[in-house]
């Protein structure tokens, strides 16, 4: 299974759309930031030590973020199986490998090349707003906590990438659509904003945003979004594994 799990991650890793995703989000945390980022250039001052972190912070939990995050995790391999059926790959591959190791590697190659273009994107994100803006600010310490504030919001992009790479899967596979791949988790993203925002503004638990930026009624604090989001990513990954089997085992 190993081996079928690391040459999925392979093929997920090493294409030019996961590199397309990566940069996608180095610039939406520029671009979040740019008018902060203005701000700090015309300043005749120097600036606080840390301001570089604090913008981060900011980018991440930003709208522009939040929406732009389901879209770019989506672009390494949520049309994997998609293109492995319409090709014929699949028919040839399976005998090889087995159901149970392809459903592995396909998700596990999903799931985590999702999570990683978004997270390395965000760390791109941050080494630029470092360079740009450490020389002008003061010497000192930074905020207490600033930076486990920084890791776990990190954190949190990796897992929120994963969680939307997988339905993104999940519904190509099911419709085999590679545009239900792209569009899916961003529709579905956008709905729940306006669930929440409009009529269920309790169910906390389903705001996108809070999975980017957890509120104090969160247990466990971000901990608590993390283990919520992989619960939802293991749901996910069971309904492609029994919809998969159901599909390809002949009775």
């Amino acid at each position: 299974m190993s081996k079928t799990i690391a040459a999925s991650m392979k093929q997920a890793i090493l294409c030019r759309s996961f590199l397309i995703a990566l940069l996608g989000m180095a610039a939406v945390i520029l671009l979040s930031g740019v008018e902060s980022l203005l701000a700090a250039f015309r300043s005749e001052n120097l600036l606080s030590y840390g301001t570089h972190m604090e913008l981060l912070l900011a980018a991440l939990s930003s709208n522009g973020c939040m929406l732009a995050l389901p879209v770019l995790c989506t672009l390494p391999y949520t049309t994997a199986y998609v293109d492995d059926s319409k090709s014929g790959y699949i028919k040839a591959y399976l005998p090889r490998s087995g159901l149970g190791q392809y459903i592995a590697g396909k998700t596990a190659a999903c799931g985590f090349s999702g999570g990683l273009c978004v997270l390395l994107g965000a760390i791109i994100g941050y080494i630029v707003l470092t360079l740009l803006l450490l020389p002008k600010e003061a010497v000192g310490k930074p905020m207490e906590g600033i930076a486990l504030r920084v890791a776990e919001k990190l954190m949190l992009i990796f897992t929120s990438g994963a969680f939307w790479s997988l339905v993104g899967f999940l519904l190509a596979s099911i419709t085999k659509s590679r545009y239900m791949a792209y569009a899916g988790p961003f529709v579905i993203c956008y709905v729940l904003v306006i669930l929440y925002e409009r009529y269920f503004d309790k169910l906390y638990v389903l705001y996108p945003k809070e999975w980017l930026n957890p509120s104090p009624h969160w247990a466990f604090g971000a901990w608590g979004a993390v283990i919520l989001l992989f619960m939802f990513a293991g749901i996910v990954c069971c309904i492609f594994a029994l919809w998969v089997r159901r599909k390809l085992v002949e009775p």
